[in-house]
């Protein structure tokens, strides 16, 4: 059977179709977690990665001057969260997951997180801010600030609701659930092994054992994730917050998880660096003009380059080889670079998107 069966789609054009993200319930007792609840977590952990990327991305590209700190910083978010979309789809696929990687919405809410679960509220800091793609600007900065708010632990309420206050405290509940089915996890499935050159200390990249060794896998790509993003807040979030408002005053990732060969700042997590980001001068981004003919011809240009992404998506994380894999990636960045150059926003789905919030 081949590639597009499994999807379920006739072609990319279908995986450009903008779709909502299936969002799993919060798991309230360990006494309910089963694989499939494990396996809807799992595949939103990929969708929210790539969510991310595609969002930074826009932004890191709508910079015009490519040696400027706000665009090597965010160039380095971007590098990483392509890492965690490669952990979180080796973790979905050890546990069995059907993965089905397609074009995210953009312009509504940050998907399946309330953010009045969190003391203080991140909304309420990083304002105005808008989940629509656009330039690096004031907005947009503040949205990542948002999505890369670090979970502060025992801030959160004991809420019966069904939604996750950060990326962090998802984080938590996969690994709750992963921990009580280790006995379902299955070893050197569809695994993907790039960027270990980078981190050489990091541990495995890949799930290649079963049992209590491959659980330690699991975990160690769950911490990973959250480390390089939200990183760690311990347990006196408001002091924590004021602190890391300021991210000269420390170093937050773990060292193993540090990228020592291309990035800017290191030890800085994501959150830290788009915290430092909005305290500095914007640089210049390129103006949007509207409505030429050459703008709809290259926003369709990348829609083509981007669907050919999401293919190779899936076909690498169903054990296929992705080759191609770079020169895609290099076409979605031209394609970005083009749209900017021509006074359009760039586009990754085949619907309108919507207005920010």
């Amino acid at each position: 059977m081949g590639l597009y069966s499994h999807l379920n789609v006739k072609n990319a054009d279908d995986l450009l179709q903008a779709r909502k993200l299936i969002s799993p319930k919060r798991v309230k007792n360990k006494s309910d977690w089963t694989l499939d609840k494990l396996q809807e977590h799992l595949q939103w952990a990929v969708d929210i990665e790539l969510y991310t990327i595609p969002f930074y991305m826009a932004a890191m590209y709508s910079i015009k001057d490519q040696a400027a700190e706000a665009r090597r910083l965010v160039r380095s978010v971007v590098n990483q969260e392509m890492l965690h979309m490669q952990c979180a789809a080796n973790i979905a696929n050890a546990y069995g997951t059907d993965l089905v990687i397609s074009a995210p919405s953009y312009g509504g809410p940050i998907p399946h997180l309330d953010f009045a679960l969190d003391t203080p509220n991140p909304t309420d800091i990083f304002t105005p801010y808008t989940t629509a793609i656009g330039p690096l600007d004031v907005a947009h900065i503040n949205a990542m600030c948002i999505i890369e708010f670090p979970d502060w632990d025992k801030c959160h309420s004991q809420s019966s609701g069904d939604e996750y206050g950060s990326i962090g405290e998802f984080y938590k509940a996969v690994e709750e659930g992963a921990t009580l089915l280790a006995g379902d996890l299955q070893a050197n499935r569809n695994q993907v092994g790039h960027f270990k050159s980078i981190y050489p200390d990091a541990g495995s990249l890949t799930i290649t054992e079963t049992g209590k060794k491959g659980l330690e896998q699991v975990i160690n790509l769950i911490t990973l994730i959250v480390d390089q993003g939200e990183g760690d807040s311990g347990s006196d979030c408001h002091a924590k917050l004021t602190e890391r408002t300021d991210p000269l005053k420390g170093s937050f990732v773990d060292r193993k998880f540090q990228n020592n060969v291309d990035d800017l700042q290191p030890t800085w997590d994501h959150f830290e660096k788009f915290s430092y980001l909005r305290g500095q001068p914007l640089p210049e981004t390129y103006p949007i003009t509207f409505g030429s003919d050459r703008g709809r011809e290259v926003q369709d240009i990348l829609l083509g380059h981007f669907g050919e992404f999401l293919i190779v998506m899936n076909d690498v994380f169903r054990g296929g080889c992705g080759r191609e894999f770079a020169t895609i990636m290099f076409k979605v960045g031209a394609g970005i670079a083009a749209c900017w150059e021509n006074g359009v926003v760039p586009v990754f789905a085949k619907t309108t998107e919507t207005a920010g919030e």
